[in-house]
C-alpha cells in the first residue's frame, strides 16, 4: 500500500496528476498486461485515497471525479513517453524503459522525467510541426478524431491543473515582500478596494502583524487587514498563527481580516478563524483565484463552442 501523503500533491491534499506517475508503473509491473480501467482502479485501490478525497469531483456540469481523470493524464503521458506500451486497443503494459525507470526512481518519477524522454519529444516536435504547417488547411484522416464535448472539459480542467501548481511554485519562489504587493493588488482586483478605496503595504520593519490594509472607502470607513504568509507547502498554517494574527487586528479595532498562505491550514487554525471572523485563503484557492481575476495569468487562446438557437428559427 502506498501512503497518498508521500506522494505529490495539492494543498488538499489530492495527489497531482503527475504524482501518479510512479504508482501507475509500479501497479502496471505485477502483470503483464492491463485493461486501461483495471490499471486505473487498482492505482486508486493502491493509494488509499480517504473518503473526502476519493468522492471529490469537478465543479464542470459534469461533476467528474478527479482522482481517476488524473491517473488517466499520467496513463497518457506515460504512453506517449514510451514508458507504457499499448499493444492493442485499451490494453497497457509496462515497458523495458518503465521498468528501468521505476527501478531508478521509485514512486519518485517527475513530469519533468517523463517529459525528458526521446519518445516525449519527438511527440511534442510532430505536433509542432502539424500546427506549423501552412502548406494545407485539410488535416488528413490520420490526425482526424473525435472530441466530444466532455473529453475537451476535461483536457481544459488538466491544463488548468497545471497552470496553478506552476502558479503557487513561482508564488513560493518571489521575494516575500513582493508576494505581499501582489495579494494586496490581488485583492484590489477582486473588488475589495471599492471603487475610491486605497490599498497599502505596511512597512516591513513595523507592520504590528498586519501586512496590507485595504480602505473599501475614500474615508477609511470600512478597513480590510491582511497578513500574507508565502510558505513552502510543508509549512503548514496552525492555531497560533490565527491567533496572533486576530491580536493584530484587535489592536487595530478591527472586526475582520484575511489571512493568505501559498501552504494550507490545520484544522484548528480553521476552526479559530472562523470564531474570529477571520477568513482564510491557502494555496488552491489562491490560484484559483489568480486564474479567475487574471492576476498574474494572462490568456492564450479562447475557444468558443456553439448550439443552434432553436428560437431563431420559431415563427
Amino acid at each position: 500500500m502506498i501512503d497518498y501523503k508521500t506522494l505529490k500533491h495539492s494543498d488538499n491534499g489530492m495527489p497531482t496528476w503527475d504524482g501518479f506517475l510512479g504508482p501507475i508503473l509500479k501497479i502496471a509491473e505485477t502483470e503483464k498486461n492491463w485493461k486501461r480501467q483495471d490499471l486505473i482502479n487498482d492505482v486508486l485501490k493502491e493509494v488509499n485515497l480517504p473518503d473526502d478525497l476519493a468522492e471529490m469531483t469537478y465543479t464542470s456540469r459534469w461533476h467528474d471525479p478527479v482522482a481517476p481523470n488524473r491517473v488517466n493524464w499520467a496513463l497518457s503521458d506515460l504512453k506517449i513517453a514510451g514508458l507504457l506500451n499499448v499493444p492493442k486497443r485499451g490494453i497497457y503494459q509496462i515497458s523495458d524503459l518503465g521498468r528501468s525507470i521505476l527501478k531508478e526512481h521509485g514512486l519518485n518519477i517527475t513530469r519533468e522525467l517523463v517529459h525528458a524522454q526521446p519518445a516525449y519529444i519527438e511527440h511534442k516536435k510532430k505536433l509542432k510541426e502539424q500546427n506549423n504547417d501552412s502548406d494545407t488547411n485539410e488535416i488528413s484522416e490520420e490526425q482526424t478524431f473525435e472530441l466530444t464535448e466532455k473529453q475537451v472539459s476535461n483536457w481544459f480542467d488538466k491544463q488548468k491543473s497545471d497552470l496553478t501548481e506552476q502558479l503557487l511554485s513561482k508564488l513560493r519562489s518571489i521575494d516575500p515582500y513582493e508576494f505581499e504587493h501582489m495579494m494586496i493588488k490581488l485583492l484590489s482586483e477582486m473588488g475589495y478596494k471599492g471603487t475610491d478605496g486605497q490599498s497599502l503595504v505596511t512597512q516591513k520593519s513595523n507592520d504590528g502583524g498586519i501586512d496590507g490594509i485595504i480602505n473599501k472607502d475614500p474615508l477609511g470607513m470600512e478597513t480590510i487587514y491582511v497578513q500574507v504568509k508565502r510558505y513552502a507547502e510543508e509549512n503548514v498554517v496552525g492555531r497560533p498563527e490565527i491567533d496572533g494574527f486576530s491580536g493584530a487586528l484587535r489592536r487595530q479595532r478591527a472586526d475582520h481580516g484575511v489571512f493568505i498562505t501559498t501552504s494550507s491550514f490545520t484544522s484548528g487554525a480553521r476552526a479559530a478563524a472562523k470564531q474570529l471572523n477571520i477568513a482564510l485563503v491557502d494555496g488552491d484557492m489562491l490560484t484559483n483565484l489568480m486564474v479567475q481575476y487574471k492576476a498574474g495569468v494572462q490568456i492564450r487562446q479562447t475557444y468558443e463552442l456553439y448550439d443552434i438557437e432553436d428560437e431563431f428559427f420559431e415563427d
